[in-house]
């Protein structure tokens, strides 16, 4: 008999996911659902929770919460070619859920869960660490170490600490090796994409498919000063950055991106410092969408 293990952050959304537990679990119970809910209590501790789950067998997990939930539970799945994973999003951007469009109604989203089929969708591996949705170097970085050292929450939180990295942040020069070519650039943002946006909403690459087995690279250079920058930024806000003139895109099997100097890289808005960015697009694993 099929058992769903739910794995709630209790903190995500500003304690919209905890508020959301109860009806979650009523629409498990209402339907004769077998399920065993999970708090996560800190940083990492879903991934804990999650690998111990399905190494000792156990196939259809649930990640309740944001993106960063989400990111753990898929670092601690055992063999992804032997799991079925769900997402209730109850975090603050929810940006994957919104390139899937699952519901952000909490009933709604377990009803699909119970009632829906796992389908084979991609994920990210960069430097022997699964991402689901964006990950990246750069400006993206910034405006995360920004948000961290930051008082504010939610999406205003991101956008001030966006602004400010707008005008501070001097671009960084990558050497990018794809498809045997080889080439360096001095970048504004550099990202690996299987999701279309981060940051809450923001569209990094409205192009990317999930289920294609091909990631897309989005490279965005910086050069031309301030004005050229500011333009970038107006392109990305209004979700056109792939026509934006010093942006380069395409599709690859692996991507390697190598900065100068030492630097943090995001994978799902979680922050990763000085990992090899050496990325591959991954299959097999099954999600409910």
């Amino acid at each position: 008999m099929k058992k769903f293990h739910i794995i709630s952050n209790p903190v995500a959304g500003k304690t919209k996911a905890k508020n959301n537990l109860e009806l979650i679990e009523n629409v498990f119970s209402r339907n004769g659902v077998s399920f065993q809910t999970h708090l996560s209590q800190g940083e990492k501790d879903a991934t804990r929770i999650v690998r111990e789950l399905t190494q000792a067998g156990e196939t259809d997990v649930i990640a309740h919460g944001g993106d960063g939930t989400l990111h753990e539970v898929l670092n601690g799945i055992a063999d992804p070619a032997n799991c079925r994973l769900g997402l209730i999003p109850s975090g603050t951007g929810n940006d994957f859920a919104e390139k899937l469009a699952l519901p952000l109604d909490p009933v709604k989203a377990t009803e699909l869960i119970i009632g829906g089929e796992a389908k084979d969708t991609d994920y990210l591996e960069v430097g022997g660490v699964r991402c689901m949705n964006v990950a990246g170097i750069g400006m993206d970085v910034d405006v995360l170490e920004r948000c961290k050292r930051g008082k504010m929450k939610g999406k205003i939180k991101y956008l001030l600490s966006l602004l400010q990295s707008l005008f501070a942040f001097k671009g960084i020069k990558v050497q990018i090796e794809h498809d045997g070519e080889t080439e360096e650039r001095d970048v504004l943002l550099a990202a690996a994409c299987n999701g279309s946006q981060f940051g809450g909403g923001i569209r990094i690459c409205p192009a990317a498919e999930i289920a294609d087995k091909k990631l897309n690279a989005v490279i965005v250079d910086c050069i031309g000063g301030k004005l050229k920058i500011i333009k970038a930024f107006l392109a990305l806000m209004k979700g056109k950055i792939l026509e934006y003139p010093l942006t380069k895109h395409f599709l690859c099997d692996r991507l390697k991106f190598t900065p100068a100097t030492p630097c943090t890289v995001q994978l799902d808005g979680e922050l990763y410092k000085e990992l090899d960015f050496e990325v591959k697009v991954c299959g097999g694993l099954k999600f409910y969408r």
